[in-house]
């Protein structure tokens, strides 16, 4: 598919500057024709391909299929904070003594704070809930981002979806006075801009960076989510088959936060993780490096119970990583092994290391064309060529080292 004639990623960018909060937006997008309003709340829906979940995602679904209006979906997530909650021992959240709470008021009150570790639902309301005290006691300082859709008949988010739901909050708990919200009206909405307000806000988990990615690279090219409904997975996933075009790498890398360019492939190759992973990995808002590892098991089902155990366990990305190279994934997972890291065994790194350099001063003593020919013998030759290239690459590092260390002896 040909690349889209763009005004493009650096004008939006350079229009956007730094981002530091809405209010630094707000004078270019006035001059550029948006309006100032205050809409009710019903006529406003949340962006279906928004990268960053907001509700819990069988929450999300419900919602944005109509199955389901706002103040139905609080209500669910607060029974899930609850489940969550009493799996834990923890007491039920104390939700109208934390948005009464004035936010400069931090004291030791523990029937506000109790003790010990929330679970990311209850960890993602409280963040709702504290942002729902903020625009209560101080005013909505930033309006939401919106545009028109269907010739004026509703709203769609483009940039704010946190502050919406926070309204709804205070609709839900305080009454009308929160009924409407403030918001820039936009003539079009556009994916930077809403990438720009997702990476200054607060940093992206692994995998709504991976969607924000598919967002922007698929938007190059013309391609544009569907307007109503949740988005599929798979939508995003149509971004492995796109390679970012000449010119755009720096721009798109900016809008995603100033990442490099390894971590850009590194990110977008977490697209190919299976659905279940990703519900998984937003929850608990796993990081892109104890992802990584699970991407070299090729059975989805052993994909999903290894990032089950990560969680479960609490297990580090070095953890992870090892316990997939010592192949012995099954067997932790079938309880024969502990999800302890020196119970895994030797990765091939550890092996190569501990046990080449008394090989390799054997090679003095050895016949070389006896190794040669058995080699030969034992493999195929285009074994044998990666296996040599392999060892070519090993040499090099070594020089280097040699050299690099003789230079700082001298």
């Amino acid at each position: 598919m040909a690349k889209r004639q763009s005004r493009g990623t650096r004008a939006l960018l350079e229009e956007m500057g730094a981002l530091g909060g809405l209010d630094d937006l707000t004078p270019s997008l006035q001059g550029s024709g948006a309006k100032v309003i205050s809409i009710v709340l019903d006529r406003i829906r949340p962006d279906p391909a928004q990268p960053r979940r907001v509700l819990p995602e069988v929450i999300r679904q419900d919602f944005l299929a109509g199955l389901i209006n706002a103040r139905q979906a609080l209500e669910r997530w607060e029974a899930l904070v609850a489940e969550e909650a009493s799996r834990l021992g923890r007491p039920r959240p104390d939700w109208r003594a934390l948005l009464d709470r004035k936010p400069d008021d931090r004291g030791e009150d523990i029937a506000v704070d109790p003790p010990g570790q929330p679970g990311p639902e209850e960890d993602a309301l409280r963040a709702i809930v504290a942002t729902a005290a903020t625009i209560r006691h101080g005013g909505q300082v930033s309006p939401i981002t919106v545009c028109e859709v269907d010739g004026g008949s509703y709203y769609r988010i483009e940039t704010g979806e946190r502050r919406y739901w926070a309204h709804h909050w205070l609709n839900t708990w305080l009454g009308d006075g929160y009924d409407q919200i403030q918001c820039i009206v936009v003539e079009q909405a556009s994916p930077w801009r809403q990438a720009a307000e997702n990476t200054s806000r607060e940093g992206l988990s692994a995998m709504a960076l991976a969607r924000q990615l598919a967002t922007l690279l698929l938007d190059l090219y013309g391609i544009h989510p569907p307007h109503d409904g949740p988005v599929p997975n798979d939508w995003y996933r149509q971004a492995l088959d796109y390679r970012v075009p000449r010119g755009e790498g720096a721009n798109l890398r900016a809008a995603l936060g100033g990442i490099e360019r390894a971590q850009f492939s590194r990110i977008q190759a977490l697209l190919r993780l299976p659905d279940a992973v990703w519900d998984l990995a937003d929850r608990y808002r796993l990081e892109e490096k104890r992802l990584r590892p699970v991407l070299k098991l090729h059975d989805e089902t052993l994909q999903l119970q290894l990032v089950r155990l990560m969680v479960e366990k609490d297990l580090t990305a070095e953890k992870v990583e090892k316990l997939v190279e010592s192949g012995n994934v099954e067997r932790v997972l079938r309880g024969d092994l502990p999800a302890r890291s020196e119970d895994f065994g030797e990765t091939p790194s550890e092996r190569v290391a501990n046990r080449w350099p008394s090989l390799a001063s054997q090679f003095s003593q050895a016949n070389l064309e006896l190794v040669a020919d058995q080699w030969l013998k034992r493999q195929k030759p285009e074994a044998i060529r990666q296996q040599v290239a392999v060892l070519r690459r090993l040499l090099d590092l070594v020089e280097r080292e040699i050299e690099q260390k003789a230079a700082r002896d001298s």
